[in-house]
């Protein structure tokens, strides 16, 4: 009786810890999301405020700006010549900003084939109604109403639900907003000039003139994928 009353405590010692460390483990987990939220949202205002600066200190039209690197080669701007460096967002000289690669553990593996995986992707083809001229869908059509944004595309549903919740979006049952249309337009790298214009809308109308935010895709990029959006220049 002696013995088996010590193997009923082990086992229950045993029971104890491998549920603690199961929470802990979910704990990691919550956390490293959160810590993406962060990261991601202020690699958005760190873009935000390098457009600012090209366009305060540098005097430099949106039209010259280059989002051009040894990685991102699809953004050459023929209006921002190679030589010159104070209309590079990434350059010390002009936006004075370094590009940062995404972390691949924010993003769904299962996409990897898809276009722009694993990079930001700077696109002047999109409006978000209730910004800037635009006040409704109409802005799509108008290359003057559609705004330079940046975007983190093929995230995991974890971190797109969790930087609704850090920037106050509403989801229903942890379910990001899904778009009702496309939520880029062909060809988007931006290269100065704005065109092939979509409109950013939901089927809740949730990011109504909300200048940051993370959507499910509904077409292109297809259901069951989601992306992070942050207004660089509102127009």
């Amino acid at each position: 009786m002696f013995l088996i009353l010590i193997a009923v405590v082990l086992f229950a010692a045993l029971t104890f810890a491998v549920t603690m460390s199961s929470r802990s483990g979910d704990n990691v987990n919550d956390d490293k999301v959160k810590i993406a939220a962060s990261q991601i949202t202020q690699s958005g205002v760190d873009m935000e405020a390098a457009m600012m600066r090209l366009r305060i200190s540098r005097n430099i039209d949106p039209s010259l700006m280059s989002f051009e690197t040894d990685r991102l080669t699809a953004y050459a701007n023929p209006g921002c010549p190679v030589s010159e460096n104070e209309c590079k967002v990434f350059n010390p000289v002009g936006g004075q900003i370094s590009y940062n690669i995404p972390n691949p553990e924010w993003l769904n593996r299962a996409l990897s084939a898809q276009p722009s995986y694993g990079d930001w992707l700077y696109t002047g083809t999109a409006c978000i109604p209730g910004m800037g001229m635009g006040n409704d869908s109409s802005c799509a059509g108008n290359p003057d109403q559609l705004e330079l944004i940046a975007m983190l595309p093929w995230l995991t549903r974890e971190v797109c639900v969790e930087l609704n919740k850090k920037l106050g979006i509403a989801q229903t049952a942890d379910t990001p907003p899904k778009l009702s249309g496309s939520g880029w337009g062909a060809s988007p790298e931006y290269i100065g000039t704005f065109a092939n214009g979509v409109a950013l809308i939901d089927t809740g109308n949730v990011l109504f003139a909300q200048p940051e935010g993370c959507f499910e895709g509904a077409g292109t990029p297809p259901t069951g994928s989601y992306h992070y959006y942050r207004v660089l220049i509102q127009r």
